[in-house]
């Protein structure tokens, strides 16, 4: 639903920045050249998902005998501030502009959670690190304004943790994880080189599977090791600001 309600947003402001540039007359080309290479930076909020599956359930290890082996797992949610940087180019034919884009970002979702089958001992913890983009992009200009949509590839480093607390142990895992991204957004050139945004993106960072020790707090190990499957997913919003380097 969030990603529907962003989506739409970004959908009203390019309605809004089309009736802008239909209220100056009809556009028979963009007057501004959006051509060139940029760099930038961004920063909003990122809401984050990521799901820990316990693979194949050790003795002694974060589950219980009364979910089946395999089905065990923790759940987490975060809406955190993100931000980074970007550098692109783009080339613009009439009104279409084509081009591409790597970014990355940095991200504050980390959740922890009290585990549903130990409480009075065990925690979770879920949490994207940072993710990295490299997109290609389709932009449609209103002179100064425009409309693009993007899709590409997506990696991040997530990571998942089990706590006991009474038996002070700790399973650990961080992994990068790789996916793909889409999204949409619109700019608006405020001046003939600097850039005004805001950006839409959904990032899937698939799943990946870990196998670990269990580390008690003295540094010696646990007899069964923990396999995890966690898998992750992001949606952002960021505001942006772009200085193109002419054409």
């Amino acid at each position: 639903m969030k990603r529907l309600i962003a989506i739409a947003a970004l959908a009203g402001l390019g309605a809004t920045a089309a009736s802008a540039a239909d209220m100056t007359g009809p556009v028979a080309g963009s007057a501004y050249d959006w051509s060139g290479f940029y760099v930038g930076g961004h920063i909003g909020f990122a809401n984050g998902n990521v799901r820990a599956t316990d693979v194949t359930q050790p003795n002694g290890g974060f589950f219980t005998d009364l979910v089946p082996a395999g089905t065990e797992g923790f759940g987490f949610r975060d809406t955190n501030i993100a931000g980074g940087a970007h550098v692109g180019w783009q080339h613009q034919w009439d009104q279409f502009v084509l081009g591409g884009e790597a970014s990355w970002t940095f991200t504050g979702i980390d959740k922890t959670i009290v585990s549903p089958y130990f409480p009075d001992s065990d925690t979770e913890t879920g949490k994207i690190q940072h993710y990295a983009t490299v997109v290609g992009k389709v932009g449609y200009a209103f002179d100064r304004f425009m409309i693009y949509a993007k899709g590409g590839y997506a990696g991040g480093k997530v990571g998942f943790k089990a706590r006991d607390n009474d038996a002070l142990v700790t399973y650990e895992q961080n992994e990068w994880h790789n996916g793909y991204a889409v999204g949409a957004g619109i700019d608006y050139a405020l001046t003939d080189k600097v850039i005004l945004g805001v950006d839409y993106t959904h990032i899937d960072l698939g799943s990946k599977t870990s196998t670990g020790n269990n580390v008690f707090d003295d540094g010696s190990l646990g007899a069964n090791p923990e396999t995890y499957k966690v898998k992750a997913r992001a949606d952002a919003v960021m505001a942006r600001l772009t200085y193109k380097f002419g054409n």
